[in-house]
């Protein structure tokens, strides 16, 4: 667990380069090209935020999931807001999942078989994470696109993130 920590710690340490790296590559990607309607400095403070968090929300904490839920959902309404199409933005978050198990990979810490092993299950947690954070992106998303009427409101969605709160967080 203490390199799980360790690859943590580098990424919230890191969040500056590899927001500015992430913005670079959605800005120029043709299958992100929406996000071009962002500054720099705005597509930069998107992602830097999760980045610094990133610790905090994969971590096994009490009572973040709703934290996350809500985080996500609210992306997907800003999405959604500025015009962004949903794959567009899902695209986003599937680049930069990936783009952090490669720069863990990329460190040099991984050294032995056990080391490998660790990296696996980092991308699981990570894996775990971004799954559900589309999903609540996709929420959010939809409430402005198909202008839901839920009929439940807050009470559906707090079912929602119960219902997912072993997904969550995964150990």
């Amino acid at each position: 667990m203490l390199l799980i920590n360790r690859f943590i710690g580098l990424i919230e340490d890191h969040a500056e380069s590899l927001s500015l790296k992430w913005v670079e590559e959605v800005r120029s990607n043709s299958l992100t090209s929406g996000y071009t309607k962002f500054s720099r400095k705005e597509l930069h403070d998107i992602v830097f935020e999760r980045f610094r968090r990133l610790g905090k929300w994969i971590a096994k904490q009490e009572n973040i999931d709703r934290e996350i839920a809500l985080n996500f959902r609210e992306m997907g309404e800003s999405r959604a807001q500025a015009g962004i199409k949903s794959s567009e933005m899902v695209y986003s978050l599937i680049l930069e999942r990936d783009m952090l198990v490669e720069y863990i990979k990329d460190q040099g810490i991984v050294t032995e078989g056990i080391d490998l092993n660790r990296v696996i299950q980092f991308g699981e947690q990570l894996n775990y994470f971004y799954d559900k954070a589309i999903y609540f992106a996709l929420v959010g998303f939809e409430r402005v696109i198909c202008s839901v009427n839920d009929a439940g409101g807050e009470n559906e969605f707090e079912k929602t993130v119960e219902g997912f709160k072993r997904w969550l967080i995964k150990e």
